[in-house]
């Protein structure tokens, strides 16, 4: 399990006062210095915020959502795959790239 970037999986939503899940876009590739092990992930929501990167229903390349999906590219964790419960699905590499590129906004000096 060391290439899951650009799958959306389910696991846990951390800062929660209950125990709560989220979908989560896999943004790191197998050059994650832990990559057997864990992976750098962004929050998904159904909420649109602003900054928050709308998923077309053409941009799932399996699976999909029933409900309004965005990539909330500011909402970073590092997971382990082993608190990854169920794939959600794949999205398309040019909305992986505009997360990441969003992500790295985020942090450039």
């Amino acid at each position: 399990m060391t290439d899951l970037q650009g799958e959306v999986w389910w696991g846990p939503a951390p800062h929660k006062s209950d125990a709560a899940y989220r979908p989560w876009l896999v943004v790191s590739d197998t050059s994650h210095p832990f990559a057997a092990e864990e992976c750098i992930a962004v929050g998904m929501t159904t909420q649109d915020h602003p900054d928050g990167i709308a998923v077309p229903d053409e941009a799932w390349t399996r699976g999909g959502s029933n409900a309004d999906a965005y990539v909330s590219p500011w909402y970073v964790t590092t997971i382990k795959h082993r608190d990854l419960d169920n794939q959600q699905g794949k999205l398309a590499d040019a909305l992986v790239v505009e997360a990441i590129e969003a992500l790295r906004g985020y942090t450039s000096l």
